[in-house]
């Protein structure tokens, strides 16, 4: 089963390891970027409206009462759990994406420096 690994050089494991780090930065800040600029869009669309609408109901956490009732309901947990809930939406999504591909990304790069090169006899 490991048997097509052994046959992998340090250089060639040295070099996935780059390109799979490079690939993982770019989608993940591209991807992070399309997220960014799309959540743009809409509070753009959404504040144009807000200004003709503004009856509209507020978000569920931008209202006390509200607040107050899923603090009865479901107490501080669920108060947690809707402000949790706002990180997976929009640019705070955008965020989170854009910092874990960096950070991944730069475990790769890590990773694949700390690699022996096949001249120095084993040593780093």
């Amino acid at each position: 089963m490991t048997g097509w690994l052994r046959s992998v050089t340090p250089a060639q494991l040295r070099l996935a390891l780059r390109w799979a780090g490079l690939g993982i930065l770019l989608f993940g800040l591209g991807g992070s970027a399309m997220i960014w600029y799309a959540e743009d869009r809409a509070e753009r669309a959404t504040a144009a409206t807000q200004t003709v609408n503004p009856s509209d109901p507020l978000p569920l956490l931008d209202s006390r009462k509200q607040v107050r009732q899923v603090e009865m309901y479901y107490g501080k947990t669920g108060v947690l759990a809707e402000k949790a809930d706002a990180l997976f939406h929009g640019k705070p999504l955008a965020e989170l994406i854009a910092a874990g591909s960096a950070i991944v990304a730069t475990g790769l790069f890590l990773v694949a420096a700390r690699l022996p090169d096949p001249g120095s006899g084993g040593r780093s």
